[in-house]
Order: C-alpha cells, then structure tokens, then sequence
C-alpha cells in the first residue's frame, strides 16, 4: 500500500515475496510488502508516510538520520552496515536482530533505496544483553 503516486518500477516490489521496505528520497516510507508487514508486525497503512527512522530502535533513532544522506547520496546497492542500526523495533517494542541490503533505484530523476530486509540470527553479545543464553 502507499500513499504515493509511486511509478511502476518501485511498485512492482509490492508483490515480491521478500520484506522490501522503499523509502523515498526525504527518508518516509513509500511501500512495504506483506512480508515486510509481517516481519515488522506493523501495517503498511500505519507506516507509508512515516520516516524510516520509526523502524530503528528508540535508542538510535535519531542517530539514524545522519547516516540517511549517505545512504541516499550512494548509487550502487549494497549491504547494510552491521554496525548499531542492524537492529530494528517493532510497535509494541520488540527488538528484531536484521540484516538489510540498499538497492538505491532512480525513476526519472527520483530517488528511492528498496531495503530488503531479513530477521537474523542473534549474536551472543545480543542474547546477554537480552539475559537468554546463547
């Protein structure tokens, strides 16, 4: 779903099967596929409009928004850093361990990064903070 007049380049990712989430060029959420809905247990409806920075832990946050110009400015796809935004938070304060690959993509002259994102597994440093054992 998107609340964006999108062009068919960014919205034929809607039907794929991994969890894509397209941000445009001012950082709001453009798109998220079902999976991507389902990973993150947030509606596309509550989120297109929204900055991207919604998905990164409270913590961190607003930290996010200076790496995003970077991000943007960065023509050729590639993997996430995995450094302190390989995180993510759910609505209801989950913190999902992920790893994301950037696929910047321009359709006439507008920027767009479809991030594919996945859940990965969590480090042992992850499952001490969180009190599980590894």
């Amino acid at each position: 779903m998107s609340l964006f007049d999108l062009p068919p380049d960014i919205t034929k990712l809607e039907d794929s099967d991994e969890a894509i989430v397209v941000v445009q060029s001012e950082g709001a959420v453009a798109l998220m596929t079902k999976a991507a809905e389902e990973l993150f247990g947030v509606s596309s409806e509550d989120m297109v409009g929204e900055f991207v920075e919604m998905f990164v832990p409270e913590k961190k946050r607003w930290g996010h928004q200076a790496y995003r110009p970077g991000d943007l400015a960065e023509t050729a796809e590639r993997e996430m850093d995995a450094g302190p935004f390989s995180q993510a938070e759910r609505p209801d304060g989950t913190i999902v361990p992920i790893a994301a690959r950037l696929e910047p993509i321009t359709v006439d002259g507008e920027l767009y990064v479809a991030v594919h994102v996945t859940e990965r597994e969590r480090t042992p440093g992850e499952l001490k903070a969180a009190g599980e054992e590894a």
